[in-house]
């Protein structure tokens, strides 16, 4: 609606009516009028310029009143301004077929100057109300987009599109996966000097290098907690060769951390710990809530992260055997945890 008030269009062919009518209009307040003699000129003003309403005489010369409605909510720019038809034709017939092609209301010949206020202003305020209820909806979509796009961010696509179809207390069982544990070696030594924004930047620049690389082999990452980054594979969909797509995953890491040497303030080498068996995963929480994963599986995939060695892969013999083939492996070397288990692990390293 522009500063000057409502625009409407009348449209008729017959001088005498447009005068009486924007006439009557003005003395009601109306005074931003436009004027068409016919159809045809109707069609053209309303792709030059926006109406918020159209006052159309159903019987004219050329194209009738009917086919310039039907024109005018046909057309995707135009179908949504209101349109009040005026004749002095009381065919029941007719005006109940303009109604149906999407007229708002009908104003009869002679114009009656009480009628005439109470019809334009009834399609002003439905018009203005169709008007707030589109802007409201099309909020209501883009928080919706909005929403979903960080649903994505933050869970895996196949958890998100599962809780938009109503699932609740996600919890899966996945009888072989493979975990990959990535860790900044020393790093409260390395980060001792640095101020915290440098610290937040550099593990920033960090993980989103490693993001990149778990996304150019299909692979969620699950979580990042202080310096340390943990994804598996074959979660949250059974993936085969998920141990062999893991291992390449680990020495890619390495080598990122390599790559970014010269490009942070100071070097983040880092170690990893790589095994495969059963674990469970699921949604925790009800209004922060994560994709987690848990069961011994991981625990003993950060034992290994934590005895490997800066710019290592360590692997559990049991990702050894299953990625067997495509990579090299040193060892057995036996690692205790602080459980007192004894764990059988290889150094990972790409064929030559």
């Amino acid at each position: 609606m522009s500063v000057d008030g409502p625009a409407l269009l009348v449209v008729d062919d017959n001088d005498d009516n447009r005068y009486t009518l924007s006439r009557r209009l003005t003395r009601e307040g109306y005074a931003n009028l436009t004027m068409a003699t016919n159809g045809r000129e109707a069609l053209g003003l309303l792709q030059s310029k926006p109406f918020d309403l159209v006052l159309l005489d159903m019987m004219m010369p050329g194209m009738n009143g009917d086919e310039v409605l039907k024109a005018i909510k046909d057309n995707p720019d135009t179908r949504d301004v209101p349109v009040v038809m005026i004749s002095a034709d009381t065919d029941i017939d007719k005006i109940s077929q303009c109604i149906e092609l999407g007229a708002d209301d009908y104003l009869p010949k002679p114009f009656n100057p009480t009628i005439l206020r109470a019809r334009v202003t009834a399609a002003l305020r439905r018009s203005s109300l169709r008007a707030l209820e589109t802007e409201y909806l099309g909020r209501i979509e883009q928080d919706k987009r909005r929403s979903e796009s960080l649903l994505q961010q933050v869970l895996p696509p196949e958890i998100a599109t599962r809780l938009r179809n109503g699932a609740s207390d996600i919890a899966d069982y996945f009888d072989e996966v493979t975990v990959v544990f990535a860790d900044v070696v020393g790093f409260g030594r390395i980060t001792a000097r640095m101020k915290p924004y440098e610290i937040v930047g550099c593990l920033n620049r960090l993980f989103s290098e490693f993001d990149k690389v778990a996304e150019d082999v299909g692979v969620e990452k699950i979580k990042t907690i202080g310096d340390n980054y943990m994804t598996v594979v074959g979660v949250p969909t059974v993936r085969p060769g998920h141990a062999r797509v893991a291992v390449k995953l680990a020495l890619d890491l390495v080598a990122a951390a390599e790559r970014l040497r010269l490009q942070l303030p100071v070097p983040f080498p880092i170690r990893v710990g790589v095994h495969t068996g059963p674990v469970m995963a699921g949604i925790i929480g009800t209004r922060r809530f994560a994709y987690d994963v848990w069961g011994d599986t991981v625990n003993i995939a950060s034992r290994l992260e934590g005895a490997s060695k800066a710019g290592c892969v360590l692997v559990s013999s049991a990702t050894a055997e299953a990625a067997d083939g495509d990579y090299q492996f040193e060892g057995p070397h036996k690692i205790e945890t602080k459980e007192q288990r004894i764990i059988e692990a290889f150094f990972a390293t790409r064929r030559a």
